[in-house]
């Protein structure tokens, strides 16, 4: 459901897949639900089909992948629901409507496994990981961020993709949150400025933004502190930071000339334009996990670290968020329909899906050409890092 760039991207992933036989389009725009059959033809062998009937798709389907908005993924969770269908989803429920989501699910019997995207979603998996390979986590570093491949001036930044606001730019002042001896803390979003050398990829600034509150939940980060931080190319930060100090990104009205306007709505309808990614515009992926604590054997001090970095695919036109994020929910949705998610009621991804699960993802993603790097280090010993590279071209 949904057959914008994320859609288009789960939908490729889930036509290659041999455990799909039939894959169900549903748009509110039928030409476009059409168009996207029709370029996913050559990619899959399953049947692919087309229709604006929710409920006689919802019938003759194992499970529902949803990328929508959260008011149309509000809607498709109410129809699967209704069908008794397992449904994953890309989108980040608001924090008043968590019980209700719950209560929805529960009452059904059904799984709803969301927010399962890049961010949130693979973010927390890679996390998670990450913790299991250390006995005990003291710290854990997340980084994240969808990067133009050639930045151009004057903030190197591009937008790829816009929000559920026509204009949206990433750039409100807000609250982000951090784990501090396993509680969640807050800190202001684009503090804790720091540079990030990305092998392949170059420097990049990380700023405190985007974790999800639930993840201090989870026993491996009990006692760790834990932070995540948006990647950018340098300066972009920076430049959003003395809009701030000038009072340009303020939310509350103002009245010039007569007329009503938000300081940040304004900045946000001027720079999106200009900002707007072109034909011409690739991206970058950049997905950077690394714990700190003590190895499981002996107990001595250890680190342990993941790195994805994914990139425009030339050959099928889908962008690095487009195959990190379709490609994940395609997985998850997967799994749902073959009935290894068990649970009920609102699902977290990191809390739901086990190891196992996760390998089979990272199987899924590899196939696709998603690649990662994952190394430990034990700091005393003589050797040098071991690691390991998994991922391939794709098949």
């Amino acid at each position: 459901m949904g057959c914008g760039q994320m859609g288009r991207g789960a939908a490729y992933a889930l036509a290659r897949d041999p455990r799909v036989s039939c894959l169900t389009l549903i748009d509110r725009d039928g030409g476009r639900a059409d168009g996207l059959a029709r370029w996913l033809e050559p990619h899959g062998d399953c049947r692919i089909l087309v229709t604006d009937d929710v409920a006689d798709a919802l019938a003759d389907s194992d499970a529902v992948a949803v990328a929508l908005p959260w008011a149309g993924t509000r809607s498709a969770i109410d129809a699967a629901a209704a069908a008794g269908i397992p449904i994953a989803s890309i989108t980040r429920p608001p924090a008043a409507q968590l019980s209700e989501l719950d209560a929805v699910a529960t009452a059904a019997g059904i799984p709803v496994l969301l927010p399962i995207g890049l961010e949130p979603g693979l973010t927390e998996l890679f996390a998670l990981d990450v913790a299991r390979g250390l006995g005990e986590v003291a710290a854990l570093e997340i980084r994240c961020g969808g990067i133009p491949a050639t930045p151009r001036p004057p903030w190197g930044y591009t937008a790829f993709f816009g929000g559920e606001q026509a204009n949206h730019l990433p750039i409100a002042q807000r609250r982000s949150l951090a784990i501090k001896d396993g509680r969640t803390v807050s800190q202001l979003r684009f503090s804790g400025l720091e540079t990030r050398d990305v092998p392949g990829v170059g420097r990049l600034e990380g700023y405190h933004d985007g974790m999800v509150p639930w993840l201090a939940r989870h026993p491996a980060l009990a006692a760790a502190d834990c932070t995540q931080k948006t990647l950018r190319w340098p300066g972009f930060a920076g430049a959003v930071t003395e809009l701030a100090d000038l009072g340009l990104l303020d939310e509350t009205p103002v009245v010039v000339d007569g007329v009503s306007v938000s300081p940040l709505r304004v900045v946000e309808n001027v720079l999106a334009p200009r900002l707007r990614a072109g034909s011409e515009d690739e991206d970058i992926v950049v997905l950077e996990v690394t714990g700190h604590g003590r190895a499981d054997t002996d107990g001595r001090a250890a680190t342990a670290s993941a790195l994805l970095v994914d990139r425009f695919d030339r050959s099928t036109g889908l962008s690095a968020m487009t195959r990190t994020t379709g490609f994940t929910l395609a997985s998850a949705t997967a799994m749902l329909a073959e009935g290894t998610v068990s649970a009920t009621g609102w699902l977290r991804p990191h809390e739901a899906l086990s190891a196992t699960h996760f390998t089979r993802m990272k199987a899924d993603l590899a196939a696709l050409g998603v690649r990662w790097t994952t190394t430990a280090e034990d700091p005393a010993a003589a050797s040098p890092p071991s690691s390991v590279t998994t991922g391939g071209t794709p098949a």
